[in-house]
């Protein structure tokens, strides 16, 4: 055999469906939730932060992804029984507030680390850990290396943690949150090293991928207010539109405290639109939101227009994921804040269609 083709020959085992997680109700304790399910259909860890220089001259908003798909849950019934190792995905980007430009970049590792009973998974000068601070480490064309120490305790989104996203088919999900994270260190651009600190958001999430599932896509909102209090809101979307049933959120209050929000509670319109000149895709750009029970007003914008996410060499589903500003007020007094905001489904080309359509009858 080949060196390469044995390297990796790991990969082509025989592997059966009967292995996979069910993502049933259990017990989260942290930081065990945390920690990689080695049968996990899919699950991810992500970061969104906003970070700037000691002198506020450079001011940046960047997202750290790692998604680990298993095999068995992506591919055709003819295909998983040659595939055994999960499959990783890193997503990277960075905005950048004073000259307006962002970057993205996605890496698809073929060999990789992750350490059992720990988060700690490392691949290609990229590292994620977890020791009582979380350590993000990347080494590509633009590089970070963060260090982040949760300021608030761990949060069960939903059920404490658990939902049941629809009743046919079944889609479950395990959700925590580290809603407030300060962050230090450093970030290299154009052979120029920054060091910056702010403040980030984390999100653990464990998930079946169902067949025929109607989820065509979503829109999700984090945002870290500046009276230390925070919001995370999604709204659901199938086919033929919003999923009214399916939207709703979480308050986290000062002291921690989580408030659930049900479709009822939350009044949220987009005010602007904004087409990509690339892909031409359109997508809200701007949205007024409104949550009486906490009366709360206010507006949503992105810091820049161009937060699109495209890598038409490895990745053909396009979306939209970009650091915003929050400018509002709570009990008629003035508020603002800052937001991660992500935008799946609006991508309507023709292989991205036909692309759904086959992963959703799998």
């Amino acid at each position: 055999m080949h060196p390469t083709l044995l390297k990796h020959s790991a990969w082509l085992q025989p592997y059966s469906t009967h292995k996979l997680d069910p993502i049933q109700k259990k017990s989260l304790s942290s930081p065990q939730v945390l920690y990689p399910l080695e049968n996990a259909p899919i699950e991810w860890w992500y970061f969104s932060g906003h970070l700037h220089t000691k002198d506020s001259t450079q001011e940046f908003g960047y997202e750290f992804c790692i998604f680990k798909f298993h095999p068995v849950a992506l591919a055709h019934h003819a295909l998983p029984q040659f595939i055994a190792r999960p499959i990783l995905v890193l997503h990277l980007a960075l905005t950048d507030t004073k000259n307006k430009t962002f970057w993205f970049t996605q890496t698809i590792p073929l060999t990789y680390q992750i350490k059992k009973s720990k988060l700690n998974i490392s691949f290609d000068h990229t590292s994620l850990t977890l020791n009582k601070t979380f350590h993000l480490k990347t080494n590509h064309e633009i590089s970070f290396d963060l260090q982040l120490k949760p300021l608030k305790k761990l949060i069960k989104q939903y059920n404490h943690g658990f939902e049941i996203m629809y009743n046919k088919p079944q889609h479950r999900t395990y959700y925590v949150t580290y809603p407030r994270l300060a962050t230090r260190g450093t970030i290299k651009k154009d052979n120029h090293t920054y060091r910056v600190h702010g403040q980030s958001w984390f999100d653990h999430q464990k998930m079946n991928l169902p067949k025929n599932s109607p989820l065509h896509g979503w829109d999700w909102f984090s945002i870290m207010f500046d009276d230390f209090t925070e919001l995370m809101l999604f709204v659901l979307k199938s086919k033929r539109g919003v999923l009214h049933q399916h939207m709703g959120g979480t308050y986290i209050t000062k002291s921690g405290r989580t408030i659930s929000l049900k479709p009822k509670d939350i009044q949220i319109k987009p005010l602007t639109y904004w087409q990509s000149p690339k892909t031409n895709i359109t997508y809200p750009s701007t949205w007024h939101c409104t949550i009486p029970s906490l009366s709360l007003t206010f507006t949503i914008t992105p810091l820049i227009l161009n937060q699109e996410l495209y890598n038409k060499k490895f990745n053909p589903l396009t979306y939209w994921e970009g650091a915003c500003i929050v400018k509002g007020t709570k009990s008629h007094k003035p508020l603002h804040g800052k937001s991660y905001v992500e935008l799946v489904g609006y991508d309507q080309r023709w292989h991205t269609t036909l692309l759904h359509k086959v992963f959703s009858s799998i």
